[in-house]
């Protein structure tokens, strides 16, 4: 029986002892992986699993190749409501087969870049056979969270009350297993906080996802990023984030963020979270059509031990290689590159061999990295 009620919440790391983890670990140079095969699901479901795992092990084979020790990845609540103990059977073989290449993982539990608008049908079904997908959209959905809808606002299963105790025993069933497995690097408690015009939706479910998190008392940092930033952000110090975004800010042991925008960008909201003093990690960048690449961000991660996790590996499915649909038509954009991934659909071909260059590079030098840059 999975436990319920108020839970005494355990404190957070101080930033001497999330820098002590950070110093007992080299450099984390990862992804967000996306199996090419059909989006999302099919390595979660019973039914798929195993075809797609044909498509997914020389994947992971090339994540070693190239260097990256470490992945992020969604795991799926939809699954396991209907599979549970059969879910997390089959995260711990995942995890296994990570291990065995020299590659941990930070899972992602909660999210706000969700789908707009409350479905009319809101039951949980399990998800059995091939998932659908669109082409020309990126995500894979010609309903996706990048539409830039300003009206409605997203829905998420967190929102509905008959859900919540699900919400809750799906966290407390990932952290009574995994909470002292070291095949686990970070775990990501919320991804976006406040996206599809949620705001200040989220704050209660989040502040709760960390409690329960933390009365397990993980050998793993808990964190949620900050990823929108007013104009002059890291300029004018003055300017700050969304409540929400503070919030994630301060419960998180190690300081995490996404930033898809210009160097210039990423540098001036750097010098603005150092000042929180922990160790950080980006765990959402590249996007060449905003002029975000491979060949500025990665040296400076590395030179900051700021963790990377930049977007993607092989292009397929999801089509996480196009631009959003709310930036498409912009004549200031260049839509030749692409947006996200690294290698090309055959799963051999770089889209920019210079790219795999680099990380061939970086990946190497992991070792030499840990997080004694900025200190408290």
């Amino acid at each position: 029986m999975l436990q319920k009620g108020l839970i005494f919440m355990k404190r957070r790391w101080t930033p001497e002892e999330a820098w002590q983890w950070w110093d007992a670990h080299p450099w984390m140079m990862g992804l967000n992986y996306v199996p090419s095969c059909t989006p999302g699901l099919s390595i979660w479901q019973e039914d798929t699993r195993e075809e797609a795992l044909k498509i997914v092990l020389p994947q992971l084979d090339l994540i070693e190749k190239l260097g990256f020790n470490s992945v992020r990845m969604w795991v799926p609540f939809e699954i396991w409501c209907h599979d549970r103990d059969k879910l997390l059977d089959r995260l711990d073989a995942f995890l296994d087969l990570l291990d065995e290449r020299g590659i941990g993982m930070m899972p992602v539990i909660g999210n706000d870049c969700v789908r707009y608008g409350r479905p009319d049908d809101i039951r949980i079904e399990k998800p059995v056979g091939v998932q659908p997908f669109d082409w020309g959209h990126h995500g894979g959905h010609i309903d996706n969270p990048f539409i830039g809808d300003k009206e409605r606002r997203g829905w998420i299963y967190w929102d509905e009350e008959i859900y919540r105790a699900d919400c809750e025993d799906f966290l407390h069933a990932l952290f009574a297993r995994f909470s002292q497995d070291k095949r686990i690097h970070m775990w990501d408690m919320w991804n976006e906080p406040g996206n599809s015009n949620r705001y200040g939706m989220s704050i209660p479910y989040i502040m709760r996802a960390f409690e329960i998190a933390r009365s397990y008392d993980p050998i793993q940092p808990l964190t949620a990023c900050v990823w929108r930033y007013p104009k002059n952000y890291g300029v004018d110090m003055a300017v700050q984030i969304s409540e929400i975004e503070r919030l994630a800010i301060d419960l998180s042991d190690i300081i995490s963020f996404h930033q898809y925008s210009s160097f210039d960008e990423v540098k001036a909201t750097i010098a603005m979270l150092e000042r929180e003093k922990r160790p950080m990690a980006n765990t959402e960048w590249l996007h060449r059509i905003y002029g975000n690449f491979v060949q500025d961000n990665l040296p400076y991660y590395f030179e900051k031990k700021i963790a990377s996790y930049h977007w993607g590996l092989v292009a397929g499915n999801s089509q996480h290689y196009l631009p959003w649909d709310d930036i498409k038509g912009n004549p200031a954009l260049d839509y030749t590159r692409w947006q996200h991934d690294i290698i090309r659909q055959d799963g051999v071909t770089p889209y920019d061999p210079a790219e795999i260059k680099l990380f061939c590079e970086y990946g190497s030098r992991k070792s030499e990295a840990g997080g004694k840059e900025v200190r408290p």
